[in-house]
């Protein structure tokens, strides 16, 4: 019948299949009640232009990385001025500029990973393109001097500490040069991008999440009164996951994550060796060895200190209430394990104690979370899994997860229902304003046509609608209120579900890991491609694949070394050749020249050791030469900073494998509550491929010192 019914709106091609003109017949018929760009939509196909669409993202990342320095500089603003007295000051809008030191963050936003040494490459060429355009611009304002029209441009080219909005969008939508990436490179800078932006966003999720409750606070819809009787009524969740046989768990990895309470969070804080003034802690504990010399934790704790701060202090500074980082060696009071710890630390704001004492709600962190544990095993430690071509992952791998879960359930149904609720009307605010617009328009619509009847949409303006940011159709704004729809449903769901489960257990049990991922369509449909059940049934599979990727990290690390150790040669080639030049220059003067270019010298820095004691010096002696580099010279400078960055990534990769067996813990510690996740088994410092011998007796030097 589908044929026939194509067969006689178009007719059909001598296979059977549709042709060009039925589809556009049948487009032509279904268009009005079942729309094409909503079919795509659905699809996940964008009907904007592709380079709409990036130049929308650029956009959108370029807004959110220039906000999110206005945010600094208000805070520092406040702290310099007070907050009443900076308020008048406060900015709350993007200034269409960020520093060129974001520039990596703002790439990784946008999807592209770039090294220190590409990205100066492409900011030289930004540059050049401005410096084009401003001398153009002059060229043209000389030539209409007694012009009216001539707009001043945005852009300040001579400022090169930032980047311009409307220049960079340009240059980033135009036929650039987009170099490529090593594999490990890129994944290490995209995993470096990715982590700052989701710390960013979780602090701007807690952000928004406070200001919501401070408004139901200040409505007394969350209140001590209303909440106090409900911290009683508690809801219990128990959940067992199980792969195989469960008896077989205890003799591989384990991880276990555990909510405690302290009894002083200044005691613990001090105990931990946390500077003073914190409130919450992220800390990361690396395992040392047994054998470790207080020498090499020593060197570890350099080499990861000075990767922190290289790469990372500028932008956990900007995280919100970020107080400080700190990378020592510890050894616990309690079992004498030396440890090297890795801490970020937030003000005394981010604990939950200090947020649930300033909302004034009548109850602590433990009221509402009154036990939890989860605790992972498997069969295999990471040593069997990876290096041992005697396993089988379908025989050999079982693996068992328990969970239990004691809460206040009706003081969490209530607080999830305030926040709905309020979400609700938010909804029917927007609803209600839509319609009042929708109203005007018509108006406003049906006084136009009656005054240009030929041309009804003369002069058309759409109210309250910013046509400049218009970019999104009437079917992706359906798209979009349908997808939120399902999201407001599903919270629904699950705080109806939390409303009637007094209490709740879920146990889940498979014959092996075959079984769990491919016996399942739902599971099944969310692996990707290159996920074969031939690789679980084969003996040994994990293992050759771990020593194929293993073997590919080490190539490339030691071919790293290699071009280091190669580019060095050829840049000492250069240096010497440079200052030979300069003796011949030198020798081609006359010594009465040779003593006035001396005698310059020497006024120059006398005069500013005359000025540093408060003596007033002819400003021409203080003036410093500023030579400007060859696009060569500035080449080589990036490229020895890159060179710096590389090895003391791979040194401190080094340190770390000699010092450290694997990650111990993963702590959180915020107030007086406490998250702590014990790993054992995670030896990854035991299977990572080895470097020392790639450095020899040159490895403990600093950069400086050898050159690099």
């Amino acid at each position: 019948s589908w044929q026939l019914f194509f067969d006689d709106l178009g007719g059909l091609d001598e296979e059977g299949r549709v042709t060009p003109y039925g589809m556009v017949k049948y487009r032509e018929l279904m268009e009005e009640e079942h729309g094409l760009e909503m079919d795509l939509l659905k699809l996940k196909m964008s009907v904007v232009p592709k380079d709409l669409t990036q130049w929308l993202t650029n956009k959108a990342c370029f807004d959110m990385v220039d906000f999110e320095d206005v945010v600094e500089e208000n805070k520092k603003l406040a702290r310099r001025l007070g907050k009443k007295k900076a308020e008048k000051e406060l900015k709350w809008e993007p200034l269409g500029k960020v520093g060129v030191d974001a520039l990596q963050q703002l790439m990784g936003d946008i999807g592209e990973t770039y090294t220190y040494e590409q990205l100066q490459v492409m900011l030289y060429v930004h540059q050049s393109f401005l410096d084009t355009m401003e001398q153009l611009r002059a060229r043209f304002a000389r030539r209409n001097e007694f012009s009216t029209d001539i707009q001043k441009s945005v852009i300040d080219a001579s400022n090169k500490t930032v980047l311009w909005r409307d220049g960079f969008l340009a240059f980033l939508m135009a036929r650039r040069e987009r170099p490529a990436v090593d594999k490990f490179e890129k994944f290490m800078i995209r995993s470096k991008t990715k982590m700052i932006r989701g710390m960013r966003e979780l602090g701007k999720l807690a952000g928004r999440v406070r200001k919501d409750v401070e408004k139901l606070v200040d409505r007394e819809i969350l209140t001590p009164r209303i909440l106090g009787g409900l911290k009683a009524d508690v809801g219990e969740f128990n959940g067992i996951f199980t792969i195989g046989d469960n008896e077989e768990v205890d003799e591989g990895m384990s991880a276990r994550l555990e909510f405690k309470t302290v009894e002083r969070a200044a005691t613990e804080f001090a105990a931990m060796k946390l500077p003073r003034g914190c409130g919450t802690a992220i800390v990361l504990d690396f395992l040392a060895r047994s054998d470790a010399s207080p020498r090499e934790q020593k060197e570890a704790v350099r080499r990861v200190s000075s990767l922190m701060k290289e790469h990372f202090d500028r932008d956990l500074s900007k995280l919100p209430l970020f107080h400080s980082w700190k990378v020592y060696s510890h050894k616990g009071a309690e079992d004498g394990i030396d440890v090297i710890r890795l801490s970020l630390c937030f003000d005394r704001a981010s604990s939950i104690d200090y947020v649930l004492r300033e909302l004034d709600m009548g109850f602590s962190f433990v009221d509402l979370l009154t036990e939890f544990n989860a605790e992972v095993r498997c069969s295999l430690n990471i040593t069997d899994l990876l290096d041992s071509k005697r396993v089988t992952l379908e025989k050999d791998f079982h693996f068992q997860a328990n969970t239990k879960l004691i809460y206040a359930r009706a003081l969490a149904v209530k607080i999830l229902d305030e926040f709905l609720l309020k979400a609700e009307e938010e909804k029917r605010f927007e609803e209600t304003l839509q319609a009042e617009i929708d109203t005007m328009q018509g108006a406003y619509d049906k006084r136009t046509e009656i005054s240009h009847p030929v041309h009804p949409e003369y002069g058309r303006i759409r109210i309250g609608v910013d046509v400049s940011n218009d970019t999104v159709t009437g079917k992706q704004l359906e798209t979009q209120k349908l997808a939120k729809e399902r999201k407001r449903r599903t919270m629904w769901r699950f705080v109806n579900f939390l409303r009637g489960a007094k209490s709740a257990a879920c146990e889940l049990t498979f014959k092996n890991i075959v079984d769990f991922l491919f016996g399942s369509k739902l599971v099944r449909s969310y692996l990707p491609e290159w996920v074969q059940q031939s690789f679980f049934e084969e003996q040994g599979s994990s293992t050759v694949a771990w020593r194929k990727y293993s073997k590919l990290l080490r190539a490339h690390m030691l071919g790293m070394i290699e071009e280091v150790s190669r580019n060095e040669e050829q840049l000492k080639r250069e240096k010497e050749l440079e200052e030979q030049k300069e003796a011949e220059k030198l020798g081609g003067m006359s010594e009465l020249q040779r003593r006035r270019e001396q005698l310059a010298k020497d006024k120059k820095v006398l005069a500013l050791k005359l000025e540093s004691l408060g003596i007033k010096m002819d400003p021409n002696l203080l003036k410093k030469e500023v030579k400007e580099l060859s696009p060569a010279e500035m080449r080589r400078s990036w490229w020895k900073t890159q060179s710096k960055s590389r090895m003391a990534f791979l040194k401190m990769y080094i340190a770390l494998q000699q010092c450290c067996i694997g990650v111990q813990a993963v702590t959180v510690l915020s107030g007086t509550n406490k998250f702590e996740l014990s790993l054992q088994g995670f030896d990854i410092f035991e299977i990572l491929p080895e470097l020392e011998d790639a450095f020899g007796e040159d490895f403990g030097k600093d950069e400086d010192e050898d050159g690099v």
